[in-house]
């Protein structure tokens, strides 16, 4: 009986090679299946890239994938989300208003930062939203703030992220993938999802068979496994063990049938879109984590990406540190949008850009911005009603009331927090409904979660 070489390990013929070698026993008892089934799925390891839910467990339907970017460090909400028209008391202009963007389809005064032409260009498809009160200026406080919608000064929270809430309700083969920059996705005791992470997307990729000949192995096996649980059924009947060994075959079958490992890697075609008009000096991490998500959107494969961008932390030489990273963002952006429109996957891909806080409205003596309570985010796609500014700031850039239905700023209104961000894009991909039961604390604002076609 010669050793079965499985994933570059060599495995000796005992009991688990006998269950999921093909040329193996005939017969399985109940007990030798239960015990050693989930070790052919182990073996196989696919199964780390399947969602751990309960079974029989009542999920919402996912109405909306959900990518999630961390704008790193703190962003300048001047140069991104709410560039004003002129010096105020309390504001020092860096930048000629006039090079601001104006939003496609907004009036003539809503704008975003000057380097941001192209994600401008989407208006039809994007929400700004303006003054958020972050009521901290930690950046791990800010960014589980942004996150969760809970704010902690420590920055630790026994809460689920967003990404992670919407995940656990997936049935995608992969629920959520944290790419170059992404947060870190965060689990509470109600919610329990698999992730595959930036660092792992070899070890993952390995998986996969690399020729045609595993992959005639690997189906060899499950082939076995799914003849070993009918016969074990016949004699012994259904059980929740059986059960789920199966769902592991078939899940584990779906994913070999469907090539995900290629679909895991990137190759020059999936770069080329972003190699069109391309700034110089394009950050290639920034580029191939915007890529590889397009390509897993594309394909169907995943239902959350964490990803992210580093460097707003921007307390000296701002102007020459930020321009760099924002014409590369609104780069690959424009074409990351743009790509998922033309797949006709836009309107059920909502993406969502926000960052720890904003920075000061005041230039300190290094030609910099501090940290400032006050933050921004970019909502695009997902069918949302675009072109329009939800929230505002004053002009010494303190967080404004708004009208909640209509979102613009109203002194009888109340003032907005990553809270109702985070309830509002929960409402947007699990429904409201799923909010008002499960997460009362995230409270969605009706201008944010308005839609096109309403």
């Amino acid at each position: 009986m010669k050793d079965l070489k499985l994933f570059g390990r060599q495995f000796q013929p005992g009991l688990a090679t006998k269950i999921c070698h093909p040329c193996q026993l005939e017969g399985l008892t109940r007990r030798q299946l239960l015990t050693t089934g989930a070790s052919i799925s182990a073996s196989l390891s696919l199964h780390a890239l399947l969602p751990a839910l309960a079974l029989g467990a009542e999920r919402p339907a996912v109405l909306r994938r959900l990518v999630w970017v961390n704008m790193s460090g703190g962003w300048d909400i001047l140069e991104v989300t709410d560039p004003k028209p002129a010096s105020t008391s309390g504001i020092d202009m860096t930048y000629d208003w006039g090079l601001a963007a104006p939003i496609a389809g907004g009036s003539a005064e809503q704008k975003i930062g000057r380097w941001l032409g192209r994600i401008a260009a989407l208006g039809k498809d994007m929400v700004v939203v303006r003054g958020l009160a972050m009521g901290t200026t930690s950046h791990q406080a800010g960014m589980v703030y942004m996150d969760t919608g809970i704010l902690a000064n420590t920055g630790r929270v026994n809460v689920a992220s967003v990404p992670s809430i919407v995940a656990s309700n997936a049935q995608a083969t992969i629920p959520i993938i944290q790419l170059s920059g992404g947060s870190e996705p965060l689990l509470d005791r109600g919610v329990s999802v698999s992730v595959v992470r930036a660092q792992n997307l070899e070890l993952y990729r390995s998986m996969y068979p690399s020729n045609s000949s595993d992959l005639d192995q690997k189906f060899a096996i499950l082939d076995h496994l799914r003849g070993s649980i009918e016969r074990v059924k016949a004699v012994s009947g259904e059980s929740d063990r059986l059960t789920a060994i199966n769902n592991a075959e078939a899940k584990i079958r779906t994913q070999l049938e469907g090539d995900v490992g290629a679909k895991l890697t990137l190759n020059p075609g999936d770069l080329a879109p972003f190699a069109v008009g391309a700034p110089q000096n394009l950050n290639r991490g920034m580029r191939d984590a915007f890529a590889l998500a397009l390509k897993l959107l594309k394909n169907d494969l995943v239902t959350c990406v964490n990803l992210g961008i580093g460097g707003f932390d921007t307390h000296a030489g701002q102007e020459a540190r930020l321009m760099p990273i924002l014409t590369g963002f609104d780069h690959v952006m424009g074409v990351f949008v743009n790509e998922l429109r033309a797949s006709g996957q836009l309107d059920n891909t909502l993406i969502v850009c926000y960052s720890d806080f904003g920075r000061t409205p005041k230039v300190n003596a290094s030609n910099g911005r501090d940290h400032w309570p006050v933050g921004g985010a970019l909502m695009v796609g997902g069918g949302i009603k675009g072109g329009r500014v939800v929230g505002g700031t004053n002009g010494n850039l303190q967080a404004e009331p708004i009208n909640l239905t209509t979102g613009a700023v109203d002194p009888s209104g109340i003032g907005i927090t990553p809270a109702n961000l985070a309830g509002s894009v929960l409402a947007l991909t699990l429904g409201e409904a799923f909010v008002k039961a499960n997460r009362s604390y995230l409270e969605p604002v009706s201008a944010l979660v308005a839609l096109a076609d309403e």
